[in-house]
């Protein structure tokens, strides 16, 4: 009982719809948002599956919850986050370890996909911890122009 008052809607918890497209199909499924990451992240079986495109690149990074992950620089040809589409996203491809897997299923996420934060306000949105959900912010550019006009 503890174990699933913990797991199930831990306060800090953020997850958001998300559809992966890429060049051979598609994936759709609730994702955890990790705020402590910068990187999404996709498990090299599901992006064999969905087709993404290569870049040769390595990275690694250390997730919010203490786990390195290394791998290659991928581009999904389309990734709709809660309706918010961004064309030739980057992510990092890594083969998830059954740890990482079975902690993702416990908090009712998919255990192939965690998004960045990078990807989370590229699309404009903001993840609300107090909620779980993220959070839509209007996206706008202030130009060095724009400062000059309004400087004293």
């Amino acid at each position: 009982m503890l174990e699933s008052y913990v797991l199930g809607d831990f306060l800090g918890i953020v997850r958001a719809k998300v559809v992966l497209r890429g060049l051979r199909g598609s994936k759709e499924c609730t994702a955890l948002v990790d705020t402590g990451a910068s990187t999404s992240v996709v498990d090299e079986d599901m992006a064999e599956v969905i087709g993404i495109m290569r870049t040769n690149r390595r990275k690694s990074l250390v997730s919010a919850t203490g786990h390195r992950l290394e791998g290659e620089v991928i581009i999904i040809k389309e990734l709709d986050i809660e309706g918010e589409i961004l064309d030739y996203e980057k992510a990092l491809m890594v083969k998830l370890s059954d740890e990482v897997r079975s902690t993702l299923r416990k908090l009712n996420v998919d255990d192939s996909v965690i998004i960045g934060l990078a990807t989370v306000e590229l699309a404009g949105f903001l993840p609300d911890t107090t909620t779980g959900r993220l959070r839509k912010v209007e996206l706008f550019l202030l130009s060095a122009s724009d400062n000059a006009m309004h400087a004293p």
